[in-house]
Parts: C-alpha cells; structure tokens; sequence
C-alpha cells in the first residue's frame, strides 16, 4: 500500500494515458473506476490530476469518450468524502464560506426561472453542473490542508504538462492541423482568421490563452522560490508566451495584460515585470515569428502550383502582421457590421429585447447562448426568433438574460463578499494573485462566457480555497 501510495501520481496519469491508447469507453470507465479508488490512498494527487485534465479534457474526450465526465466524478467524489470526513469529527466550519451563498442563489434564481419558462429539468441540470463542478473545488481546498510544498510541486508538475500542451499547439500551427490531431479535428471548417490560430488540446484558443496566462502568472512563483531550476522556468516562459501569442486571443490578452498591470502597481514587484517583459520579448522573437517561419514554409511545401499564388505574397506575409491585425481590427466597420449580423453586438441587441420583457428573474438557466443551449433546444429562440447553437461568449449579458436582476445582483454580492474574504485573509502574494484573477475574469467577461471555462474556474477557485488557508505562502 505505502507504494502504491509513492507512486499515486504516476498511477493516475498512466489511468488517463492508457485509454488514449486502447480508445474503447469501457477502457475509459474503468480508468475512471481507478482513479476514484484514490479518493482513500492519496487526496492530494487525485486533486492535481484535475488540473491535467480540465485544460485537456476536450482532446481526451474526443480519444476516448469513456473519460467524458471523469473530472467531474472526481471533484463529486472528493466533495463528499470530506464532507462526511468533517462532519464526523464535526471539524467543517459553515461559517468560513458564507460568502458563497450569494451564488448558490443565483444558481437557484436561475433554476427556478428556467422551470417556470419551461425548460426541461435535465437542461436546467445540465447548465448547473457547468457552473457548480468546479466551484466545489473551493470548499474542497479549503479543507484539504494542503502546505506550501504541495503548492510548489503542484505548480511543478503543472508547468511541465503546459510544457507539452505548447509543443503540441506549435505542431499543430507549423503542419496547419494535419498531426497530431483527431482526424475530426482536422476537418474542422475553420474561417482563414480562426485556421491560423492555435486551437490546441483545449481545441478553443481563447480557453488555451486564459490556460496559458495563468500558467505564466503561477512560473513566476516559481521562478521566485527555485533556486536550482530558474534557466529551466524561465526558457518555459518564453514557450508560454510565444505561444501564447500564437493563439491570438484579444480578450485574453486585454484581460490579462490588465491584472498584469495591477499586480505590478499593487505588489510593486519590478522583478515580475521585468520577467514578464522578458518572457514576452524573447517569446515573440524565438517562438512567434520562427514557428510563422516554420509554418509558411510548410504551406509552401504543400500549396497548390506557384502560378496560382499572388506576385510578392507569401504565407509569411500573409500572417506576420495577424497579430497587429487582430488588434487594429477590433473596431473596424467590416467587424463592427459582422457583429451587429451575428455576433457579440447582436447577442447584446438581442439580449436587452428578452431582458425588457424578464427583467426581474429572466428566463432562465438554459434559455439564452449557455453550454446547455447548445445541446438542449431553448423554448424563447422561436419567440425571438434566434437561431441554435447561438452562444453569447458575454457573461454579463447572459446573466441578466437568464436570471435578471436578482440574479446580477447576486453575482454583484458573491463578487463583493468574495474580494471582502480574500482581502481579510491576509496572505500576501497569493491574495493578490487571486484578485488579478477575479479581475481578469471581470474584463474578459466581456468577451466570454467564463464562469462556464471550466479551465479559469479550476485555477481561479482553487486559489480562492488557498486563501481560506492561512499560512500559504507563495514566495519566500
């Protein structure tokens, strides 16, 4: 047992590996069966193998159906098995997470205007998993007792799976996602902006570039506190940001770039801005333009006949400037129009119509642009005449469409009480970090719909449970 034990974490990430390599869902389920039998050998592993597998779950979902909802029976499992372990030795303190009852309303607010709007109970189910999963994960750290040095080797171990996430995403730019790919993937129908972007194992460059943020954010810690391994952290960095910018994601980089910025002023760490400047400048020089580089001559390579190409263009200057373009774009009338079409001003055009007409509860959990909209028909899209599988990638508008006004303000009040819980914690750096986060989420809110990335919820509550622990420290 006790090597069993030592060997945990290999255990479980061999059970996530060996269903990639038999891709039948029974090898899948009983993966899964495994894993949970960690739940009573080592807590803690099976805890760091969620943040394996959410940031990859769409690509080990696509391989092996069989792994669909492990995260999620983990994250249940965990929950109730400390649950029952509090409350036998009557050691769970409620009043530690009230401040969370704020968004147990919401969810209620929405639950009970989605049944009244007729949605199916299995939609409505549907949707509060998306929300709720993940939140779990705060009550989980915040009674799991974990030290500083199981942060560190999370953080480790983490870092190096980011390591290959990124190797994989610049394959997949430099062969124009023709490896290392399901193959349908590969027959994706993206537009030509989307199809120079890396998409990666969370196969959405927007949760691959909120992902990778947060990773750069976590490698300065780590770069703070190791001594021996700071070239390695560093050099890893660079791989991060370059690819990073590879993903174009503006909303990410406009959310991030701003916690940044309040890190910087907040902490007054000039260390961390210089890492980051750092991280950034090498990254755009020794990841971004050489894998375009690498890329264009693939194309090359692989294009049709010369003469079909225009004089003096080239797949390199085609894309050498996306970056810039992306930004310079943003507001441009061509986009402006596009988006009034379909898009993020026609959600928010169409959203203030339902809102007027459900301004106290809204319409709904399920109802308006959610994950659950997606599988589930909306009983309002024929009424407002909106077509399936809209999705509203804007958390604001969605919240007032679904649960209005009782439900904005009781995100407003989770968001208060939270920022007042993590302020009163005291415990410095970490506290800090995990506002940056709340305030990322804030501003990319505007362009996502975050509370449903399952990728920024596990990091961001997560973090919230370490601030409930008092004596975390993230540097030394």
């Amino acid at each position: 047992m006790k090597f069993i034990e030592k060997q945990s974490l290999f255990i479980l990430i061999m059970c996530l590996l060996v269903p990639l390599a038999v891709p039948y869902p029974i090898t899948g389920y009983i993966a899964t069966v495994l894993m949970l039998i960690f739940i009573g050998i080592n807590k803690k592993n099976l805890l760091l193998i969620l943040f394996i597998y959410f940031p990859a779950r769409p690509l080990l979902m696509e391989l092996n159906s069989g792994l669909t909802y492990t995260g999620d029976l983990i994250i249940l499992t965990l929950f109730i098995s400390l649950l029952m372990e509090n409350f036998k030795k009557y050691e769970w303190q409620i009043s530690k997470y009230h401040f969370t009852v704020p968004f147990w309303l919401f969810c209620l607010v929405g639950a009970v205007a989605g049944l009244l709007n007729g949605v199916g109970i299995f939609p409505i189910l549907f949707e509060l998993r998306a929300l709720l999963v993940t939140f779990l994960l705060l009550y989980i750290i915040g009674e799991l007792n974990l030290e500083r040095k199981d942060i560190f080797r999370f953080l480790k171990v983490i870092l190096i799976f980011t390591i290959f996430l990124c190797l994989h995403g610049i394959l997949e730019k430099i062969f124009s996602r023709t490896i290392l790919l399901p193959h349908e993937w590969e027959m994706w129908n993206l537009s030509p902006t989307n199809r120079m972007r890396i998409y990666g194992a969370p196969a959405n460059p927007n949760v691959f570039a909120l992902f990778l943020s947060i990773q750069l954010f976590l490698s300065f810690f780590l770069f703070q506190s190791l001594k021996k391994y700071k070239p390695f952290v560093f050099l890893a960095s660079i791989l991060l940001s370059g690819t990073l910018l590879l993903t174009y994601s503006r909303g990410t980089m406009i959310a991030f770039g701003f916690a940044a910025l309040v890190f910087i002023i907040w902490t007054r760490n000039k260390s961390f801005l210089k890492y980051a400047v750092g991280a950034f400048g090498l990254g755009l020089l020794l990841i971004y333009y050489p894998v375009l580089f690498a890329s264009s001559k693939v194309e090359v390579s692989a294009s049709v006949p010369m003469e079909n190409m225009e004089i003096g263009s080239t797949p390199t200057s085609e894309h050498e400037h996306a970056l810039s373009n992306r930004f310079s774009e943003m507001f441009s009338n061509t986009t402006l129009h596009q988006s009034t079409e379909w898009g993020r001003l026609y959600v928010l055009i169409k959203g203030l119509e339902i809102f007027k007409d459900h301004p106290i509860t809204g319409t709904g959990l399920a109802t308006f642009g959610d994950s659950a909209t997606l599988s589930f028909s909306s009983p309002i899209y024929q009424e407002y005449k909106i077509g399936e599988r809209m999705y509203t990638d804007n958390q604001y508008i969605q919240i007032l469409v679904q649960t209005g006004v009782l439900g904005f303000l009781a995100v407003l009040a989770f968001i208060l009480f939270t920022y007042r819980k993590i302020i009163k914690s005291r415990n410095g750096t970490l506290a800090v970090f995990t506002i940056c986060l709340m305030l990322a989420a804030l501003l990319a809110g505007l362009f996502y719909n975050i509370l449903e990335d399952k990728t920024f919820t596990l990091f961001f509550y997560s973090c919230l449970g370490f601030c409930l622990q008092k004596d975390i420290i993230l540097k030394d």
